[in-house]
């Protein structure tokens, strides 16, 4: 199962995360955000420590964790600015501690926090001036620390013309 988390004020439609992402995903949900109110990270840790997996601001960023806790891949649909995400993909991505817990554990020769659900794998497709290494490495890293695996990053405008029709 697999969730697209659509950053973008645009919606993409699902005829083009199909020919992006290939065949061999089938059931994929798109998750619009454009209409949400998500909020950045504080960093206050309550998700840890005083109500263990549940985020202490009250948004629209339950409904994606709740999401998050069902799939096994998630893909994230971001501009770029200055050759990374935007604020709206990264501040997403941020938000995600909840799925974790503050204790500490060796996994693959790193210290990283322990796993609260399941492993998350994670892609992102971008659009724009993005920088495809510096986003790969960020994919490889997040993927992880969620203890899951990279599935890659694509490019929104070097995908086919002919899948950005959305009829």
């Amino acid at each position: 199962m697999t969730l697209v988390i659509n950053t973008l004020k645009d919606n993409v439609c699902e005829k083009q995360i199909q020919s992006m992402l290939g065949n061999e995903i089938r059931w994929f949900e798109i998750l619009n955000t454009a209409g949400m109110k998500i909020h950045h990270c504080i960093g206050c840790n309550q998700c840890w420590l005083k109500t263990p997996g549940v985020c202490a601001i009250k948004d629209d960023y339950e409904q994606i964790v709740r999401k998050l806790v069902e799939v096994q891949n998630i893909w994230l649909v971001s501009d770029t600015r200055f050759g990374f995400l935007d604020y709206r993909g990264k501040q997403i991505m941020d938000r995600i501690m909840p799925m974790l817990n503050m204790n500490i554990e060796f996994r693959d020769g790193w210290m990283r926090h322990e796993l609260r659900y399941h492993t998350l794998n994670v892609g992102v497709i971008y659009q724009g001036d993005g920088d495809q290494e510096l986003l790969q490495e960020w994919s490889e890293r997040c993927a992880m620390n969620l203890g899951g695996k990279s599935l890659g990053v694509k490019s929104l405008d070097k995908a086919g013309k002919e899948a950005s029709s959305c009829m």
